[in-house]
């Protein structure tokens, strides 16, 4: 009689694995991309006040204001929302 052998798969991942998997990298991907814009829009305020005449003396000071300062000047940019805590 023959030896019966048996070969031991590793398990495979279920659908509900799978699923928390894609909502997880769909995610991670959307935190990164919010991340990566709240950054550039910081950006284009200190480049928009760096670019007023003047600006190079008070800029250090206005670093965290400075969408009230532009909007005191009345330039036209939205102002965003501080999330990154600084």
């Amino acid at each position: 009689m023959p030896a019966i052998r048996f070969i031991h798969l590793p398990p495979r991942p279920g659908p509900l694995l799978k699923g928390l998997g894609f909502v997880t990298g769909v995610t991670a991907i959307s935190i990164a991309a919010a991340l990566c814009y709240e950054q550039y829009k910081k950006r284009e305020l200190v480049r928009t006040l760096a670019s007023m005449p003047g600006a190079g003396d008070i800029l250090p000071a206005l670093r965290t204001h400075s969408e009230m300062v532009l909007a005191q000047f009345g330039v036209g940019v939205a102002p965003t929302s501080d999330t990154d805590g600084s």
